[in-house]
């Protein structure tokens, strides 16, 4: 076989490199300026589209591409790095990760071995969903996408060389750039169905290592001119910066937006395609370094992250100064494995006389043969006491048969006719049937309601949905339900097949999206909802914001136990959700037939909330979700309100409308459970 091309080295690519990953940390950091910072990864297909194409083709056309070296040259250039990090990872992990979390750090790991994190993550992604310990690899998840692309794309390109030896030539281009804008559209439309599939899975983000493709086959009409070349540069990176800065996590993403970056990408890319007179990139030294770093940050950044917060209380973890040294334990960390194991890896094919594919395999069966272990013993939950772990056994997964999750309570990835109309909206007959409405905040109070109301008298009914706001009004794009589930809640207002709602919603959050000044959105919305109300004389019991943290609750405690690090502000209550107690009040007091219930109010003094029900059970098992035995205390300090509204159902219609009108009602005895930590 004719020897392989020695292909050029590019500090370009390189510097490409180093504003993807940056992107991504800075994203990730919370830094200023990168809201959109998500983005890099997707530059990194563009990228990862390119080199490869440019790689395969080239021994394609020497005739010195072989498969089984480019598997083990791909191998030796991303896994003995991945490989350690997920070693230092799981042995820090052992002393801050609770047992479920680390039993989900080691499924983790095993699909990353497997070369199928992103299958992983997407199977776990739910609505309740936070940046635990348990997904501290989830950024391995555009690892695997690679690496599924890699093993099937030279296996493509090559039986597409057999048609097309020119990849250039008119058709075999039109070919490429037409499948390319097919499978960018099939993304787009996969979005509406379902985000998470559009983002995590492989053959939906392929269309973006092919626009990388076609930027290797627009070599021949690359620019030559300084001047255009720089035109074309200027635009590529602005293109991907203007992605970075006005993006936000609730963009339509991947889709039609990701083109932005990804061409953004390709145009840079071809502007510097031709070798000769490529002119000089300003920081040129720094952004190679970088960008010959970025693959050992990627892999570091993430890690260091989720770990340096939650070893550290959170008014440090927060901070500047804790962000500064997080940022430079990345950079350190990867500086040493790129010098330690990515370049020699890269450099070297034989170990200690044995060529490398067979000690990565033997390390990936260790790998591999521990997280089957540590899965199966369940994170080795006996590192920690009994009461410590029962602190922690609920999570997103335990939590939905009280919610009646995928029946009653919706997440966003799920159609509406997923919604179970026979057991969450049948009325009952010769009862009150009572409506409970909302998002998750009004899913929470389902379990301890059922048992509340007598089930002789009243029929709880439940129409509910993750992250969708009561607002019959509002066109929701991120929710595939929401809007359905919306125009459902007006009709059965309208058509009056309950007799009272009790509407939750998670007021703080929407007052911050929907109520800024000068429009004030949450106040028509919400409006539109209590007039339809209004005019079908239906009762109204509207909960306001619930207790809200700014650090999981369940898990700051337990890390209190465990490192006895302060807690600092962790567990008192945001003041935002206290300040959007007061507007919902104000918004309720026009309406006669609506009783407003503070829960603040009842069950929290001078803006200090109880913590746990009891030593092993806290109020909420996330930031602000109940927990069952949470939710049931609520309910229980309610108990006056709840009371009042339900004897106003057995008035005749027009009675009692002054004894009780928009406000709290009747003052519940504030009882809070006791508290450890106050």
């Amino acid at each position: 076989m004719t020897r392989a091309k020695v292909l050029e080295y590019r500090s370009d690519i390189d510097w490409l490199r180093a504003v993807a990953v940056i992107s991504v940390i800075g994203f990730h950091y919370e830094l200023p300026g990168f809201g959109g910072g998500f983005v890099g990864v997707d530059i990194f297909f563009v990228i990862s589209g390119y080199v490869i194409s440019r790689l395969i083709w080239t021994g394609i056309q020497s005739n010195s591409f072989s498969f089984i070296a480019f598997y083990e040259r791909r191998a030796r250039r991303l896994l003995p790095a991945l490989y350690l990090m997920i070693v230092v990872t799981g042995l820090v992990a052992w002393f801050l990760a609770p047992p479920g979390d680390y039993r989900m750090f080691f499924g983790s790991a095993i699909s990353t071995v497997l070369f199928s994190s992103n299958v992983f993550f997407w199977s776990q992604t739910g609505y309740f969903d936070l940046p635990t310990i348990g997904k501290i690899l989830i950024h391995t998840w555009s690892l695997s996408v690679e690496e599924q692309f890699y093993f099937l794309f030279p296996v493509v390109t090559w039986l597409w060389s057999r048609l097309f030896p020119d990849p250039t030539s008119k058709p075999s281009l039109g070919l490429v750039i037409l499948g390319t804008v097919a499978l960018c559209v099939l993304d787009e439309l996969w979005i509406k169905q379902s985000p998470s599939t559009a983002f995590y899975i492989a053959p939906l983000r392929a269309w973006e290592f092919l626009i990388g493709s076609i930027a290797f086959f627009l070599h021949r009409w690359s620019p030559v001119r300084g001047e255009t070349r720089l035109a074309f540069a200027a635009l590529g990176l602005v293109s991907m910066l203007l992605a970075v800065v006005t993006f936000r996590a609730e963009t339509r993403f991947p889709g039609l937006h990701a083109l932005i970056p990804c061409v953004g990408a390709a145009v840079y890319i071809v502007a510097f395609n031709q070798e000769e007179g490529r002119p000089r990139l300003p920081f040129s030294e720094i952004g190679a370094f970088l960008g010959r770093l970025s693959y050992s940050l990627y892999l570091w950044h993430w890690p260091v992250f989720v770990l340096g917060r939650a070893a550290l209380p959170l008014d440090v973890a927060t901070s500047a100064a804790a962000t500064a040294g997080l940022l430079l334990c990345s950079l350190l960390l990867a500086y040493f494995s790129y010098v330690i194991v990515e370049r020699p890896a890269r450099a070297r094919t034989v170990w200690v006389g044995v060529r490398g594919s067979p000690v990565i395999a033997g390390v990936a069966a260790v790998l591999f043969a521990v997280g089957i272990h540590g899965v199966a013993h369940d994170g080795y939950a006996d590192r920690f006491p009994q009461s410590q772990a029962r602190m922690l056994r609920y999570d997103s997964r335990t939590m939905e048969p009280f919610y009646r999750a995928h029946s009653c309570f919706l997440q966003p990835d799920e159609p509406a006719s997923a919604y179970d109309f026979e057991a969450c909206l049948k009325p009952a007959a010769n009862k009150r049937n009572i409506l409970l409405a909302g998002d998750s905040l009004a899913a929470h109070y389902a379990w301890a309601l059922r048992s509340y109301l007598s089930s002789d008298a009243y029929h709880l009914l439940q129409l509910t949905s993750g992250g969708c706001p009561p607002f019959v009004e509002l066109k929701l794009r991120s929710s595939r339900n929401c809007n359905d589930v919306n125009q459902l809640l007006r009709d059965q207002i309208r058509a009056h097949r309950f007799d009272a709602i009790i509407l939750s919603g998670n007021w703080r959050a929407y007052l911050e999206t929907y109520g800024q000044p000068p429009a004030r959105r949450v106040d028509g919305h919400l409006n539109a909802l209590l007039v339809v109300a209004q005019e079908t004389g239906v009762p109204v019991l509207l909960l306001g914001p619930s207790i809200e943290f700014p650090a999981p609750l369940a898990s700051t405690l337990f890390n209190h136990e465990q490192t006895h690090v302060p807690i600092g502000n962790a567990l008192m209550p945001k003041d935002a959700s206290f300040e959007a107690d007061d507007r919902l009040r104000e918004i309720a007091r026009a309406y006669p037939l609506v009783q407003y219930v503070s829960i603040l109010g009842t069950i929290c003094s001078k803006r200090r909330c109880p913590l746990t029900i009891d030593a092993e059970t806290p109020i909420v098992w996330d930031t602000i979700h109940f927990t069952p035995e949470g939710s049931r205390f609520v309910v229980s300090q309610l108990a006056p309100q709840l009371d009042a509204f339900l004897q106003r159902l057995e008035q005749p219609s027009g009675a009692g409308t002054n004894e009780i009108l928009a406000g709290d009602g009747p003052t519940a005895t504030r009882n809070p459970a006791p508290s450890r930590i106050q």
